[in-house]
């Protein structure tokens, strides 16, 4: 077990990677200091796959622990599902010294997490993340939220949680899809910040996804150390964090285009990235052989869902409504080399416009 700590002053909070750490969780959380019982949000399938492991653990130090159980998957990441964990929390008696642990993938920590930032004007919450995309993305950092039908992550705060705790044995249970899915996010930090890391996913890409425990732990530290130095620089995206969106601005404007329901979220991200690569060779001065690299290691985790029969004008208007883009400007995230980043602000909008209408028609053929 490897323990990174979030260093934002007295919001820091300790990041616990390992295997098994489901069976430890009532004795770890018990040692940072919690004493009542947590109010557990997860979906029906994590439940039923890992729920027994973690509800004993959480006994044996807290005895009687409250659920709320809520849909599973990005279209449920909503108000009405905001609302079902409100609703949870009133069942409960919840008040200022209970706690929320958010028990699932990227959408129930989201969730769950703006649920407890708003919830009494903000109660502790922790994360226990079991999908790869959430142990290495979404649950460092503090970042929650819900979706709207206009856009992603339009409604949300910044809330930090008070520990995170990633087993990576249950990654072994994911299907290959998702698994592939958090894979991009952890090629995305190697693209930003460590050549070592992305060299490491080329060489051991087998064992990565067998997640053989070395290797599995190995890249899920790695990128979550780069996360946490991110943050700590710049806890709410005011400049530096805007690095971790690399691959997002189109990426979410995938999603968003397709209601939420076509791509995996890392998908989305990994189409996003192929986007940006090809847009820094004209605007950031990225290497057409460090284009094909980062192209070419994507397209080996996964054959990507398509991008046929997507609107350009869908996708046109999510980018607009970018939570990144300043007075109708659009910002983005592109490499000028292998782990070096730049943010490219006012990129011209006719000639993106139709970068993303050839790109959404050329896209297919690309890497496969």
């Amino acid at each position: 077990m490897k323990r990174l700590h979030i260093e934002l002053g007295d919001r820091g909070y300790p990041v616990w990677i390992g295997d098994n750490l489901l069976l430890r969780s009532g004795r770890l959380l018990a040692r940072l200091g919690f004493d009542t019982p947590p109010i557990v949000v997860s979906n029906a399938r994590v439940m039923r796959i890992h729920g027994k492991a973690l509800v004993h653990s959480l006994q044996d130090i807290f005895g009687r622990v409250s659920m709320v159980c809520i849909g599973d998957g990005e279209r449920f990441k909503n108000q009405a599902t905001l609302t079902r964990i409100y609703d949870g929390l009133l069942r409960a008696r919840a008040g200022r010294r209970s706690w929320v642990l958010a028990f699932g993938g990227g959408v129930v920590g989201d969730v769950a997490g703006f649920a407890a930032a708003t919830f009494l004007r903000g109660i502790p919450w922790v994360v226990m993340p079991t999908t790869l995309v959430a142990q290495v993305d979404s649950s460092v950092g503090g970042k929650v939220g819900i979706n709207l039908a206009q856009g992603k992550n339009l409604i949300g705060a910044f809330h930090q949680p008070n520990a995170v705790l990633a087993d990576t044995t249950v990654l072994r249970t994911l299907p290959a899809r998702e698994l592939a899915a958090g894979l991009f996010e952890i090629v995305k930090c190697g693209a930003i910040r460590s050549k070592a890391l992305l060299a490491y996913l080329e060489s051991r890409l087998d064992a990565v996804m067998k997640c053989e425990p070395e290797a599995i732990e190995r890249v899920v530290v790695d990128a979550v150390r780069i996360k946490a130095g991110v943050v700590a620089v710049d806890e709410r995206e005011e400049g530096a964090r805007m690095v971790l969106n690399f691959g997002h601005t189109v990426g979410h404007a995938l999603e968003a285009a397709t209601d939420y329901r076509r791509f995996k979220h890392g998908e989305a991200v990994a189409w996003g990235m192929v986007a940006a690569a090809g847009l820094a060779r004209a605007a950031a001065g990225l290497t057409s052989q460090e284009e094909e690299r980062l192209v070419s290691l994507i397209h080996r985790i996964e054959r990507l869902p398509g991008l046929g029969r997507i609107s350009s004008a869908r996708v046109w208007q999510a980018l607009q409504r970018d939570k990144k883009s300043q007075g109708g400007r659009i910002r983005m995230v592109l490499l000028s080399a292998i782990g070096r980043t730049e943010i490219v602000d006012g990129l011209d909008p006719a000639r993106l416009r139709q970068f993303i209408a050839e790109f959404l028609k050329n896209a297919d053929r690309h890497g496969q």
